[in-house]
């Protein structure tokens, strides 16, 4: 068998600056906290604006949400007796 590349290369030789990855540790850190802290600001705002919009509804969300919600009940049970009847006056005709 021949031996692999990996066997041949001399690993004591790999030898990187520890200053230059102490520095680039720090700076990734810090750009991660500074992500962090523009993510936060970009939130508060989008909830601050959502909350003041809202605000200015003749009603509030949730009454809207119920509202929806008793819309879609009635739409499915006028759905299900409609499908009901139609099942049970259901004629089979002769032709194909």
């Amino acid at each position: 068998m021949a031996e692999s590349t990996l066997s041949k290369i001399s690993w004591t030789e790999f030898r990187p600056d520890q200053g230059r990855l102490a520095t680039g540790a720090a700076l990734t850190g810090l750009g991660m906290l500074i992500a962090a802290a523009g993510v936060g600001v970009l939130v508060y705002e989008l909830a601050r604006a959502g909350r003041s919009w809202t605000g200015t509804w003749d009603a509030p969300p949730s009454k809207i949400a119920t509202h929806a919600l008793h819309q879609a009940q009635a739409a499915a049970q006028s759905a299900t007796r409609a499908g009901k009847q139609a099942w049970m006056t259901y004629e089979e005709s002769d032709t194909p």
